[in-house]
């Protein structure tokens, strides 16, 4: 074979190769979305999408002089625990509304905090839905740490360290969710 046509079948190989290589990766770019969701009905994601995966942390549980049953600090301190938009989220492209569970969670627990004050007025109907609801999101995903037995009778003035639990680090859904309130609250 002359080395003019040698040439000329590598060129022309090498061509089609590198066409077929684009139009490869062409229609693997096509078929994918950043998001594949319409956010229409039930067209969502299960979770609160983030950026990467929760770590996991390490939580030991210990008795607290915060989060009182009752008084304005007590108060104060139950509602730090909620995020700019309370726990609320706009997603996809028609910015469709959600909460996220664990500040629907959160909330819950400040207003059985505050339904031990006789001054607020919490309904019995969203005390009894906050009750059923915490129940639900308990059972739904147990935490199976052992605690040793015996915490009825515990003094726990005295000893106020509990179990270490393993967590996820909930402090990356404030941000993604503080992130996603930024977003919107500047376009309202």
């Amino acid at each position: 074979m002359e080395a003019k046509t040698r040439t000329t079948l590598i060129s022309v190989s090498l061509l089609s190769l590198s066409l077929l290589n684009l139009i490869f990766i062409w229609n693997s770019w096509r078929g994918t979305s950043p998001d594949p969701y319409t956010y229409r009905g039930h067209d969502f994601p299960e979770t609160l999408p983030l950026p990467s995966p929760l770590q996991e942390v390490l939580l030991t549980v210990e008795e607290s002089s915060r989060y009182a049953l009752k008084g304005k600090q007590s108060d104060d301190e139950w509602f730090s625990l909620a995020s700019a938009s309370y726990g609320y989220v706009h997603l996809g492209p028609h910015n469709r509304v959600f909460v996220v569970t664990m500040f629907h969670q959160l909330h819950c627990l400040r207003m059985l905090n505050l339904g031990f004050n006789p001054m607020e007025a919490i309904g019995d109907a969203h005390l009894q839905h906050c009750l059923s609801y915490l129940r639900q999101m308990i059972l739904c995903d147990p935490d199976l740490t052992l605690e040793p037995a015996g915490w009825e009778t515990r003094d726990f003035e005295g000893q106020r360290i509990g179990a270490t639990h393993v967590c996820q680090d909930w402090s990356t859904v404030y941000d993604v969710v503080d992130e996603n309130y930024q977003g919107w609250n500047r376009t309202e």
